[in-house]
């Protein structure tokens, strides 16, 4: 059901709107707000076929996080209905 519904917001909500929707209704719980402009850089990246590029991840208030490829974002979070 959350692949189909994945489906849906990428094709009728702005880039942004489907992935804020995705990360707080298709998982539980629920992504918090502040992975989705790394979500959506995850996605840009691996649409322009620059899967492999890394993404640093910091934790919340902390000096250090990951250092994570774009497309193991995509995958971790379902994120393929944007990729295309």
């Amino acid at each position: 059901m959350g692949y189909t519904q994945a489906i849906e917001m990428a094709n009728l909500l702005d880039l942004e709107q489907g992935i804020r929707w995705h990360l707080r209704h298709n998982h539980y719980p629920p992504v918090p707000s502040k992975m989705i402009p790394i979500a959506v850089e995850a996605i840009r990246f691996c649409q322009e076929n620059r899967s492999g590029e890394i993404i640093r991840i910091f934790f919340v208030n902390q000096d250090f996080g990951w250092s994570v490829p774009a497309h193991v974002i995509v995958e971790a979070y379902h994120l393929e209905p944007w990729v295309g």
